[in-house]
């Protein structure tokens, strides 16, 4: 190996020799520069590919000089998700790799760019990766170099992975589209402000107050449609708002689209971009005009209030005690429960009911309570109400309360007390006394009820002269001596049948107008339609003609009688008036199992009667038929009607747990129905139809205390019994019976006395006898009276005026021998 040349010896170097060695070691330096240059660079690129790696990035490169050669960098198939092999791929794997629906749109777009003179090429489209079949947006930016002609010759660029941001922006683009969806479904203005004060975006709600298109909403002065006495005030406050980069709220009122003057509560929030700058506002707006309005409705009230409890109330100093006036000025039973339903507080009227003090209600169960305490099953009642209250429930009935001031109605409510956090701490009770009111009731239908019997009187009247001209003439035929024993008979017949037939007449017509309360009672509704069609007939004239027609005659219904007949009267003389008194009536009865829909209300399935009333008359308009059964709803001419007639019928049918429907076109006659509930045939009907025609019997010696002030009918009385059999006294008054009785209290087996006397009347008297002699039956008599309407007859036997020898035997038979077991 040669010798290294070195200073100390170069001088006996030749100089061909030293100058090869410096060249030798200038190409050593040479080729140690290259190296690490090379090495520098394959850092560079193994950084770069690193830095592309992880941004995404591949290079790409199209050689289009022969035919279409591809070249792929290795970051370029990890992002398509190729192998090392696909470097070189065919142009047809690339088109195959782009998503279907990307694909027609790439490809020509890519061409597009080439046939054009366009260096710059870019595009973003999705492929389906091969090794994983995920879907990738790929951006691709790329220069394309050209040949003098403008021929593409290459095309150099990179493709990027921007999924991350595709989905980014799809996302923004869907929260966007959501918030747009979601403003303008709000009911209230919305909109987004910039730093020129002009919108970004305003919700249709914004659009339509102000009645303006989007493109011109965003750029109006909203200050333009601010009333004049709030602009400058509302100005100033957004100014001041806007500068304080803080959340600020606005009230004024604004013109809406249609002129109207709006009340609005604005309130803006400031906006900031990703950096922290401001950018401007978003704001709502809240429609506050019935809130102001109540606001004014209530300031009003307040001052109102404030003066009249000023000028009553003086030392009232807090809101307690102004609640606390306002509850004992009260004309309803109020009170305050706590949550074991003991009383805490009483107000002076509900005490005035029961003539008590505070102090002797106050800390006692309510149902405990003198309120309650005097009516049978009303504790149990009330204590019930109170617990279903305290679950939460409300509680609403009627009530008939024995008070120590005496029997009285109420309408009675029972409501939970709740904290501010709503939990229920006790209960309100409260009472409305509407005694007066069911007695005003009770006189309106009593008025209905004459007001009809006034209708009825002249038709009665004719009836009765006709039932009287019989009688005379019969009995002008028998005073003739020479009058056969045949036609005798029959004209003693006739006096019969007519007497028969006028006592029917009366006693439906008292029936129809005595007062007394609802009393529900089981009847016979085909034999109550005959009779009351006998009172119908002369009230709607000789030109009506009246047709039965009564399917079943064990058809039996739970009602009160008198407003039954009341009711059927008033749909007569509804049809009468129809009608113009000419034409026909037809009432039928039949059994139904349902009532059908009425009225908005569902179909109920029962047992029910159905009583129609048909006429021919002229109809009712479809307009009308919603209104006809309101109180003082009438369409005839003043001082025709009240009004009140259908509006009875219908209260009486829903009372009675039924209802009442109509049927009607105009000119075609109008169908009333009336639906009550059907009940079983009560036992005393059968009873009844089996003594109907039970022969008088004989007195066998009883003796009989008759009390009747007239002498006529004293003495036909007294023959009577006589001829039954009976031993009679007679007296003329109360008085004189009871002066006998007290004499010797066996005088006599039984009283029959009549009602209506000067003095002491029979029901007075009948009274005193049952008191002191406990075993005396007492039998009373009477056609009508105003004592017998009001307090019936006591349990006491009665015989209504006028009466057969048949009833007169079997009521004073039944009655001694009722009496009999007691005195034994």
């Amino acid at each position: 190996m040669p010798a290294r040349m070195t200073p100390s010896n170069t001088s006996n170097v030749l100089p061909e020799i030293a100058a090869a060695e410096r060249l030798r070691q200038h190409l050593q330096e040479i080729a140690d520069e290259r190296d690490r240059a090379h090495r520098a660079l394959q850092e560079r690129e193994a950084e770069l590919a690193r830095i592309q790696r992880i941004a995404g990035v591949g290079g790409l490169e199209i050689d289009f000089r022969d035919g279409v050669k591809n070249r792929r960098s290795p970051e370029y198939l990890l992002v398509h998700g190729l192998p090392p092999e696909a470097a070189n791929e065919t142009y047809e794997e690339w088109v195959s790799r782009i998503h279907p629906e990307d694909r027609e749109r790439t490809v020509q777009h890519l061409f597009g760019v080439l046939k054009s003179e366009s260096e710059d090429y870019s595009a973003e489209y999705r492929i389906v990766r091969p090794n994983d079949g995920t879907t990738r947006w790929i951006r691709v930016v790329a220069k394309i170099e050209r040949d003098h002609d403008g021929r593409a010759l290459r095309l150099v660029g990179a493709d990027c992975d921007v999924t991350a941001q595709m989905l980014a922006q799809e996302t923004l683009r869907e929260s966007e589209e959501r918030f747009r969806l979601i403003a303008n479904s709000a009911p209230v203005p919305i909109w987004v402000t910039k730093l020129d004060r002009t919108r970004s975006f305003a919700n249709q709600a914004y659009l339509d107050f102000l009645g303006l298109p989007f493109e011109e909403a965003i750029v109006f002065d909203w200050r333009k449609r601010l009333h004049p006495d709030d602009q400058q005030r509302v100005v100033q406050e957004s100014i001041a708002g806007e500068a304080s980069l803080k959340p600020f709220v606005l009230e004024a009122r604004y013109q809406r689209a249609d002129g109207e003057w709006r009340w609005l509560r604005s309130e803006s929030q400031p906006r900031w971009d990703a950096t922290g700058n401001h950018v401007g506002f978003i704001g709502v707006a809240h429609d506050i005009t019935s809130a102001k309005q109540a606001e004014r409705d209530l300031r009003r009230l307040n001052e109102i209030l404030e003066m009249r409890i000023t000028e009553r109330t003086a030392q009232l100093e807090s809101s307690e005690a102004q609640m606390r006036a306002i509850f004992e000025t009260s004309h309803q039973y109020q009170g305050l429960l706590n949550a074991h339903g003991d009383v805490l507080h009483s107000n002076s009227t509900s005490l005035a009911g029961i003539g008590a003090n505070a102090s002797e209600v106050i800390g006692k169960p309510y149902w405990e309570t003198p309120w309650f305490t005097g009516t049978e099953g009303m504790r149990d009642a009330v204590r019930d109400a109170f617990i279903a209250v305290m679950r939460g429930e409300e509680i609403q009935t009627e009530m008939r309360l024995q008070l120590p001031i005496g029997e009285r109605y109420f309408d009675f409510a029972m409501r939970p007390l709740r904290d501010q956090h709503g939990a229920i701490i006790g209960a309100v009770p409260e009472a409305i006394d509407t005694t007066e009111r069911r007695q005003g009731e009770e006189a309106l239908r009593q008025s209905q009820k004459m007001e009809a019997v006034g209708q009825l009187t002249g038709g009665v009247a004719h009836d009765f002269n006709n039932l009287l001209t019989i009688i005379r003439s019969a009995t002008d035929f028998l005073r003739r001596r020479e009058l056969p024993e045949e036609r005798r008979r029959r004209y003693i017949d006739a006096i019969a049948e007519t007497v028969e037939r006028a006592s029917k007449l009366t006693g439906q017509l008292l029936a129809f107008a005595r007062r007394q309360p609802l009393k529900p009672q089981v009847f016979n509704v085909g034999t109550q339609v005959e009779a009351v069609a006998q009172l119908i007939r002369p009230l709607v004239g000789a030109r009506i003609r009246i047709d039965l027609d009564i399917a079943d005659l064990n058809c039996f219904a739970i009602a009160d009688v008198a407003q039954f007949e009341t009711a059927l009267m008033n749909l007569a003389v509804n049809s009468r008036d129809a009608m113009d008194s000419e034409g026909r009536l037809t009432i039928r009865v039949r059994k139904v199992d349902a009532i059908p829909p009425l009225r908005a209300q569902s179909a109920r399935s029962g047992d029910f009667v159905a009583v129609t009333v048909t006429d021919t008359g002229t109809g009712i308009e479809p307009a009308l038929l919603e209104t006809i059964f309101e109180p003082f709803f009438t369409t005839k001419e003043v001082g025709k009607g009240t009004g009140l007639g259908l509006s009875q019928a219908f209260g009486f049918a829903k009372q009675s747990d039924g209802d009442i429907a109509v049927a009607s076109e105009p000119g075609r006659g109008a169908t009333f129905t009336i639906y009550l509930p059907q009940a079983a045939v009560p036992a005393d009907a059968v009873e009844a139809a089996a003594t109907g025609s039970e022969p008088a019997a004989r007195g066998r010696g009883y003796r009989v205390l008759v009390v009747e002030d007239n002498d006529d009918v004293g003495q036909f009385s007294t023959e009577l019994l006589e001829d039954l059999g009976y031993t009679v006294r007679r007296v003329a008054s109360a008085d004189a019976a009871l002066a006998i009785l007290a004499e010797d209290e066996f005088s006599a087996d039984l009283v029959f006395s009549d009602v209506i006397m000067p003095g002491m009347n029979g029901v007075e008297l009948a009274g005193i006898v049952r008191e002191r002699y406990p075993g005396l039956p007492v039998v009373l008599t009477s056609g009508y009276s105003n004592v017998l309407a009001e307090s019936a007859h006591r349990g006491f036997e009665l015989i209504q005026k006028p009466y057969s020898v048949e009833l007169l035997s079997r009521i004073l038979r039944k009655a001694i021998s009722e009496a009999r077991p007691q005195q034994a």
